[in-house]
């Protein structure tokens, strides 16, 4: 979980490119209508998809709102554990920054979890509800964190690898918006994620092949909502089914992701007030 930022604006940005020449098809027909929303009617894929990573690439700040549900089970110990999170974040890109409320229960308890964090230039920093205590994360993750949230903030060449999934994209649009759809089957899907995960996860654990090679991606399922004014994406939703062999043993897991954009460019500088940065214990890894 505290690798979400990196996680949602890498696969943010990682939809914001392929390449298709149909226009999109309306998904409320209304009569009459400007120039002006012809004119946006008439844009391609490729051209929403531009226009929308040239957006992104001069974006500073924005705020998300996201509801996630976990569904994880074991086949051999017959153990199911469903978990739901509610997530509020404020982001900044230069610096890189996030400031982070989540939420989160487990079915077959009444017990909640409220997990707070900072993550600036200065650390990452944890609140401990439990011991009542703020936590520093070690420098190397820290840095390596910074590092990964910073390289997937920018758009650019890696993002040319969706180019082969262009055929499985459906383009639809309302009055406001751009609606992009994406399902691709595990197989077709797999060595995309694999190499992704590679490439962003921090280097001691993107050296660990034994892991990657033990996760399967049976299905994945992207809807990306653009406003047709900005072109920031205002919506993206994911499902994902995956599974995950360890030490003999094999975990399924199905993550539903509902997330929400908004603040684009008006969220103030984040930074670590000095009552934590005074009381942070550093935590031993």
């Amino acid at each position: 979980m505290k690798k979400s930022l990196a996680i949602l604006i890498g696969f943010l940005m990682i939809l914001m490119l392929a390449a298709c020449s149909e226009t999109a098809k309306p998904v409320n027909e209304s009569d009459g209508g400007t120039d002006k929303e012809e004119t946006k009617a008439e844009l391609t894929l490729e051209e929403v998809l531009t226009k929308s990573t040239e957006a992104s690439e001069e974006l500073k700040s924005f705020s998300v709102n996201m509801d996630m549900s976990q569904e994880m089970s074991s086949g051999t110990e017959g153990e199911n554990m469903n978990i739901d999170s509610v997530i509020d974040m404020d982001v900044t890109t230069d610096p890189m920054a996030f400031y982070q409320k989540m939420t989160m229960s487990m079915d077959g308890t009444e017990e909640s979890y409220d997990i707070e964090s900072y993550f600036t230039e200065e650390g990452m920093f944890l609140y401990d509800a439990a011991g009542k205590q703020w936590m520093k994360f070690p420098k190397e993750m820290s840095d390596d964190l910074l590092q990964m949230s910073s390289q997937q903030t920018n758009p650019g060449e890696e993002l040319k690898k969706l180019q082969e999934f262009v055929d499985d994209f459906t383009f639809e649009q309302d009055a406001e918006n751009y609606i992009l759809k994406l399902k691709a089957d595990g197989e077709k899907f797999n060595d995309f994620v694999k190499e992704t995960a590679a490439e962003t996860l921090p280097p001691e654990l993107a050296a660990n092949g034994e892991m990657l090679d033990n996760m399967k991606i049976n299905g994945v399922e992207y809807e990306i909502v653009i406003d047709k004014e900005t072109f920031y994406p205002s919506v993206l939703n994911m499902i994902m089914e995956m599974e995950i062999t360890a030490e003999g043993q094999t975990i399924s897991m199905k993550q539903n992701m509902n997330g929400q954009y908004s603040n684009y460019n008006k969220v103030e500088a984040i930074a670590v007030p000095q009552e934590v940065l005074d009381t942070a214990v550093e935590m031993e890894m």
